[in-house]
């Protein structure tokens, strides 16, 4: 695709588990395309998976590569790690494992250390859209352009006391009584530069430290992920990238494809999407389920 940009945009995933990068791998050849300005941020448990890719301008790192300059994450936020998708399903299942999705982060610092502000995080089931994309989409600076929804909430409910606290005693800042509230499956963030998103990144990262440090993070834990919209609501308006804006744009310009397939992904934690029955050895799962495969 030929598409000029006056400005360089991080695509950033996370994937972890042979189910999840599978379906990043898939996007990195078939859907996207090279060029100067576009770069390709994965964050992964196991990045000799990608090994041969040829596209242009990607970066891949391990979550273990920062251990060392955050040490907490080993001990907090470890991806499980195996070869063998019925391996990993049953690993999550056994162990009660909880995706530690604010890892997402992490792709903030990698595009910092490129240089490029302006980043786009998105779930392994969503896609950035260059075909309904434009150099106009950076003229909103301080802006997230998020997809699927958004809605706002109070900031004494949801568990975001403990957020507002701490962002007012650490780094004086107050977030509105009520916040906008933005959905998870893919964010664009268009910071005004590169030191406001490093301003993000070492907020985020000390507010999830904290809730690890005072047990504070078993209140967002969800049944497959610690669940970070409550976490980053009052953190967003604080730094002013949420306040009195329509931060569902992404979706109204047809900036962000979102299409959900919890089967393929998540075989072992449906929770009844799409009337799927969870099963933690994915034959089983198509068994049950009545599913057969071309």
């Amino acid at each position: 695709m030929d598409i000029k940009l006056k400005e360089r945009i991080s695509v950033c995933y996370t994937c972890c588990g042979p189910t999840f990068r599978e379906s990043v791998l898939d996007k990195l050849k078939n859907f996207y395309f090279d060029n100067e300005n576009i770069f390709y941020c994965i964050l992964t448990d196991d990045k000799s998976y990608f090994d041969g890719v040829q596209r242009q301008n990607l970066v891949v790192n391990e979550l273990k590569d920062f251990y060392q300059e955050f040490p907490k994450l080993e001990k907090n936020e470890y991806f499980l790690e195996s070869t063998s998708k019925n391996d990993y399903s049953t690993q999550f299942c056994d162990l009660d494992y909880i995706f530690p999705f604010s890892t997402y982060r992490f792709n903030l610092l990698q595009s910092i250390r490129l240089g490029i502000k302006n980043v786009a995080i998105l779930c392994t089931d969503s896609s950035l859209n260059f075909k309904n994309f434009n150099d106009g989409v950076f003229d909103n600076i301080n802006f997230i352009y998020n997809a699927v929804s958004h809605w706002d909430a109070d900031t004494s409910e949801h568990d975001m006391t403990y957020i507002v606290k701490r962002l007012n005693d650490k780094f004086n800042l107050y977030p509105d009584k009520i916040v906008r509230v933005l959905d998870a499956a893919a964010r664009l963030f268009i910071p005004e530069n590169l030191e406001a998103l490093m301003v993000f990144f070492t907020v985020w990262n000390d507010v999830i430290e904290y809730l690890y440090d005072e047990n504070l993070i078993r209140l967002y834990r969800g049944s497959y992920v610690i669940n970070d919209e409550y976490i980053l609501a009052p953190i967003y308006n604080s730094l002013n990238l949420s306040k009195n804006r329509d931060t569902n744009h992404g979706m109204k310009y047809g900036f962000f494809d979102v299409v959900h397939n919890v089967g393929k992904e998540r075989y072992w934690r449906t929770n009844g999407a799409d009337g799927l029955e969870q099963h933690k050895i994915y034959e089983e799962f198509l068994k049950i389920n009545k599913i057969k495969l071309n």
